[in-house]
């Protein structure tokens, strides 16, 4: 499967977007308090709920896992759905992740919440012919890195469902959806448990995941939510 650059075009956007607002973040502590999320966004300051996604806490291992995982997972995504429907589950996603870290983890930010919703989305799309190969990797890789907010050494598990991933597209394409949404719910289910703010936006991703894949449409470009190529 070849990818298509020019359906790439929402990804390298809102990549480059989170990316220099992060890198501002990081060299700024005043930027990262401006944008972060805190109780204030309950009072008042309500652009934060959006903007704590585009600058990151994680210093500069979590903000380079966090950018490459976009771009991976959203040009993945947008070979296979409209830049509407992909910035809906970004966003939904998104926001689950921010209400979960009201409760659990009050003061935060990074985008992480919202590349679960990519994640959702490619799980249920691993079978559409424009997916590209290696996408049911980046999604054990990913489930991996959510893993490891809880504890580091769980990343392997995501190293072992890449490994998986690979031998059942080689044997068993058909199972490749099953395998990744079942391993999403039971990161999701896990995460929720240690209340762990990715498990809600998950659980949220995989869900509008569903909604997209099962309505996707096929109707050209111009309709402003197919794929661009």
């Amino acid at each position: 499967m070849i990818l298509r650059w020019r359906a790439s075009v929402l990804t390298i956007v809102l990549t480059a977007l989170t990316g220099v607002v992060s890198v501002a973040g990081l060299i700024s502590p005043a930027v990262l308090g401006a944008l972060e999320r805190t109780p204030a966004a309950l009072h008042g300051e309500v652009w934060r709920w959006v903007t704590s996604l585009l600058v990151q806490d994680g210093g500069i291992l979590g903000t380079a896992s966090n950018l490459i995982f976009l771009g991976l997972l959203g040009m993945a995504a947008e070979q296979v759905v409209g830049r509407t429907t992909m910035i809906l589950c970004y966003l939904f996603a998104g926001l689950a992740g921010q209400v979960a870290g009201v409760f659990w983890q009050p003061v935060g930010a990074g985008n992480s919440v919202a590349v679960c919703g990519l994640a959702g989305l490619v799980a249920w799309s691993l079978r559409h012919e424009r997916m590209p190969g290696w996408a049911g990797t980046a999604v054990a890789l990913w489930l991996g890195a959510l893993l490891a907010t809880w504890w580091p050494p769980l990343f392997a598990v995501g190293v072992l469902g890449s490994a998986l991933d690979r031998a059942v597209a080689r044997t068993r394409p058909g199972f490749r959806t099953a395998g990744a949404v079942a391993a999403s719910g039971a990161v999701a289910a896990a995460l929720i448990a240690v209340a762990n703010i990715h498990g809600p936006a998950l659980a949220v991703g995989t869900l509008v995941g569903a909604v997209a894949a099962r309505f996707r449409r096929s109707s050209p470009a111009a309709t402003g939510d197919a794929p661009c190529g």
